[in-house]
């Protein structure tokens, strides 16, 4: 037997007391009560709500900025701000033709919020992205929607607090382009996340930045692959480049080439074979597969380096094993030998060792971990000599502060 709402709208269950044509209505009567202040950005949020009213993570909302509470500022990168905030009134999911009014999720939820200060980026561009990602791709992060910093005039995409791993993103083709430790969260259950700039993440055959205009890269350079310094595209091999560095983070305590300029003389090394140098009195500490592994990421070849799915295999094994105490293979068995050499380092021995390494390990004045714009080697081609010889100002040397 056929259900109806009080408009006259067939429901499946008259118990749940919502209605997608009624929520849809509502949505549209609305309309009309707020403003972007882009008719771009309304349309497409607009649509949005009328094209995916019976997939509530597919909509996106227009959030004005005293929804939210508790604001704290997360991370800063050179495109802009990433904030943590409280959502006080929540988000409208569905219109209840009881009550005659909206039902709410996320209220008191905590949300981030990206407030993108670079000019250069297309806001417009960048929620089409959006759009795309939450509606084609699973396990990414939900994306809530626009709001605007009435101080600043700058907008702000807001999404979900965490984001996914490294392989639910490759494994739908889209690619990071900025992976770095700054942009790596951990839960409380030990879970790593891994946070999408949208504005730089896109998918690999249908990229809308970072796609080498004007000869130009954004990023830091110690987590940019040599490929895409010469010159070419960022694709899922550069991502896996990118993460040899945080691994390297991991085990050393230490940025990748934090003693010396992030420059074209660096990029050249790079590009030439140069790798961030493991300190002689921590390899005993370190499993020799792990090493492999993050050499293999940082293969010149980006065919020799390993696949998303294929760390998240090998590490998710050795994790699993290592907590049930299982030495039965050989990656175990050097897990083993690396724990016993460090439980045989005398503290005095350790603590002098780590303070020698960290002297020699402050950061350089002229390194940069903050994403940036980078002009590759293709597009310095004619520049390079005049650059080496001291005739032209390198363009990708940090100005001094004073």
């Amino acid at each position: 037997m056929s259900q109806y709402c009080p408009a006259g709208h067939r429901i499946d269950y008259i118990r749940c007391k919502n209605c997608s044509l009624c929520t849809k209505e509502s949505f549209i009567k609305e309309f009309k009560t707020w403003s972007s202040g882009n008719a771009n950005i309304n349309k497409i949020i607009q649509e949005s709500q009328i094209n995916q009213i019976n997939h509530i993570y597919n909509r996106l909302h227009w959030l004005p900025y005293d929804n939210f509470q508790n604001i704290e500022q997360i991370a800063d990168g050179g495109r802009g701000s990433v904030y943590s905030a409280k959502l006080e009134n929540g988000i409208k999911w569905n219109w209840n033709f009881i009550k005659q009014d909206w039902e709410y999720y996320l209220k008191g939820g905590k949300v981030a919020l990206k407030e993108i200060k670079d000019s250069r980026i297309n806001i417009v561009e960048s929620l089409k992205l959006i759009l795309k990602t939450i509606i084609d791709l699973e396990y990414i992060p939900y994306y809530y929607g626009i709001s605007k910093n009435p101080s600043t005039q700058n907008y702000i995409i807001v999404t979900n607090l965490l984001s996914s791993g490294l392989e639910s993103i490759h494994v739908k083709n889209l690619v990071h382009c900025n992976l770095h430790s700054g942009n790596i969260l951990a839960s409380e259950y030990g879970e790593i996340f891994v946070d999408i700039d949208l504005d730089l993440g896109n998918f690999e055959n249908d990229l809308i930045l970072n796609s080498n205009k004007n000869n130009q890269i954004y990023g830091s350079i110690p987590y940019i692959p040599p490929e895409v310094l010469r010159g070419n595209k960022f694709t899922r091999k550069g991502d896996i480049y990118s993460f040899g560095g945080i691994m390297y983070e991991i085990v050393t305590a230490k940025r990748p080439f934090s003693d010396q300029a992030h420059d074209t003389y660096l990029m050249i090394d790079i590009c030439n074979g140069l790798r961030p140098k493991v300190p002689d009195f921590m390899l005993n500490w370190i499993p020799e597969w792990y090493l492999d592994l993050m050499y293999r990421c940082w293969s010149d070849d980006p065919s020799e380096r390993p696949t998303a799915i294929e760390l998240a295999d090998l590490f998710w094994e050795a994790y699993e094993n290592h907590s049930s105490n299982i030495v039965n293979d050989d990656v175990m068995q050097q897990l083993k030998i690396a724990d016993e050499n460090q439980k045989n380092t005398s503290k005095s021995q350790k603590q002098e060792l780590f303070e020698l390494f960290l002297h020699s390990s402050k950061l350089h004045p002229q390194s940069c971990y903050i994403g940036r714009y980078i002009h590759t080697l293709h597009g310095l081609h004619d520049l390079l000599e005049e650059i080496k010889s001291g005739k032209s100002s390198d363009p990708n040397l940090l100005k001094p502060l004073f």
